[in-house]
């Protein structure tokens, strides 16, 4: 289980391999940013609050690089009428097998901290822009 997130003092980018219980250091300003994880959530190996910002506002996606899949895409649609449209199928072939070989993360609406390792919460769903939207609201 491991979290990256940005430092609140300082925004540098922390990624930590566990939670410590007595906080973790930034790599960039020394502050000690808690992480604190409760005990249910340990328990339960889910993600109910934030252990960076506090929030209780996820959402869930594929641990895949989207600039990745889009390029895979894009290449696909540049190859077509060459391959008669079967660089297409393949690169559809290619995003289900990613869809269904890779892990999902969990991630904060408020502060963007991406959580892998994790089990996924069920109440926990994929990206919905008016929650993005009131939390972008609310960090301004």
């Amino acid at each position: 289980m491991n979290v990256e997130f940005l430092c609140p003092h300082c925004r540098a980018e922390n990624k930590t391999e566990a939670l410590p219980a007595e906080g973790f250091l930034c790599r960039k300003c020394h502050q000690i940013v808690p992480l604190p994880l409760s005990e249910a959530s340990r328990r339960s190996e889910q993600i109910e609050r934030c252990t960076v910002c506090g929030n209780e506002g996820f959402y869930l996606q594929k641990d895949f690089n989207p600039r990745l899949g889009i390029l895979i895409f894009a290449l696909g649609v540049i190859f077509s009428y060459h391959t008669k449209f079967l660089s297409l199928f393949l690169a559809t072939l290619i995003d289900f097998v990613l869809y269904y070989l890779l892990a999902t993360v969990t991630i904060c609406y408020q502060c963007r901290a991406i959580y892998r390792g994790f089990k996924e919460n069920p109440q926990h769903r994929g990206f919905d822009h008016l929650t993005a939207l009131k939390y972008s609201k609310t960090a301004t």
